[in-house]
């Protein structure tokens, strides 16, 4: 993949955006997309939201979603230790000893994330998880009253990891659950955008907020936009490191190819479409049967209104809500090859009913 494309990637992971505070990572978006777009707006969440061929039918809505796991500032102690609520879903084992950039007015603040040394830990302590209550901030400062010079309470604060290469076409970073989604879309959008003469139908992107808080962008602007199709793209755990079971998650691996959902949440006829449009174009897929929900917007999507006929197509990653989050390009690719076929083929005769 270009450097000038990954140079995105490295500018959405540079912009914090913790689920309710994805005012950065949406304004670098909405600078990428005017360029592959005909409308662009933001609604009253703050989704973005941008329109190729907005007046064709049928409607097909393209998401992913930019907020990111976080902390929230909510006391600030005598000696200028920071306490803080977790925004999305933590394993508190994962943090002592992290760093994280706390974000303020004047710039980020670095700090480490302390809890008691394992020298002083009890016996009944050394092997259980850490409390969040346990853990705190350390700013480098010695008083309240300096730790309030730098720090305001309500301040969001993420971990300090950024986006670096791992090998090949691995790279490793914190939040590419989803930005990488976000960036796979964009992609996608910038293939149509190339093709556009062959565009049939109406193409929204979506770069939805607060979906690790209860996928709430995903439901509110499905509804705005009124789409008959939509495809989610989210990342998804593998199985090809130790300590995971193919038998209950399946066979899923970096470098794999596009994960392509099927199950109660999925339309089949969307499935097919995927499918298809992956088999011309000879990209390698694997396949991830939900038995029930998926954990993802596209749950939310499939209730919009009367009905929303539902694709999800995963990135496979390693290590999901740690700071060193693993995904291939070559899969981000391959997946934005896929969706952009996808679109390309649908027009007003395209059937969805199951």
């Amino acid at each position: 993949m270009e450097e000038s494309r990954i140079a995105f990637l490295h500018r959405l992971i540079n912009s914090p955006s913790p689920s309710g505070f994805e005012q950065r990572a949406q304004q670098v978006i909405r600078e990428e997309m005017q360029h592959y777009t005909d409308e662009q707006r933001t609604d009253v969440h703050g989704n973005v939201i941008a329109a190729l061929n907005p007046n064709a039918n049928p409607r097909v809505m393209l998401t992913a979603h930019c907020d990111e796991l976080g902390f929230l500032v909510r006391y600030i102690d005598e000696k200028g230790f920071i306490y803080f609520a977790t925004i999305g879903g933590f394993d508190p084992s994962t943090l002592p000893g992290e760093r994280v950039q706390i974000h303020t007015a004047n710039g980020p603040i670095l700090g480490v994330i302390g809890r008691k040394p394992v020298h002083l830990l009890q016996g009944d302590e050394r092997g259980k998880a850490p409390k969040l209550s346990e853990m705190w901030i350390d700013i480098g400062v010695s008083s309240k009253e300096e730790a309030q010079g730098l720090v305001t309470i309500g301040s969001i604060a993420t971990r300090a990891a950024q986006l670096e290469t791992l090998r090949g076409d691995l790279v490793v970073s914190r939040a590419l659950d989803d930005k990488s989604g976000v960036f796979t879309v964009v992609e996608a959008m910038r293939r149509l955008y190339e093709q556009r003469e062959k565009l049939k139908a109406g193409v929204f992107f979506v770069s939805a907020v607060q979906e690790e808080v209860g996928l709430r962008g995903a439901h509110t602007s499905a509804f705005g936009v009124d789409p008959l199709i939509a495809v989610a793209v989210d990342v998804t755990y593998t199985s090809d490191h130790p300590q995971t079971s193919k038998h209950e998650i399946g066979d899923i691996r970096l470098n794999g190819g596009p994960v392509i959902s099927i199950g109660g949440r999925i339309n089949p006829r969307v499935y097919q479409m995927l499918i298809n449009a992956a088999d011309e174009a000879g990209i390698a897929y694997q396949i991830d049967p939900q038995a029930s929900g998926t954990g993802t917007d596209t749950d939310v999507i499939q209730v919009s209104r009367a009905g929303v006929a539902t694709g999800l197509v995963s990135i496979p990653c390693r290590y999901l809500h740690t700071g060193s989050e693993i995904v291939s390009l070559k899969d981000i690719d391959e997946i934005a090859e896929l969706l952009s076929r996808f679109v390309l083929a649908l027009d007003a005769q395209t059937n969805v009913i199951p």
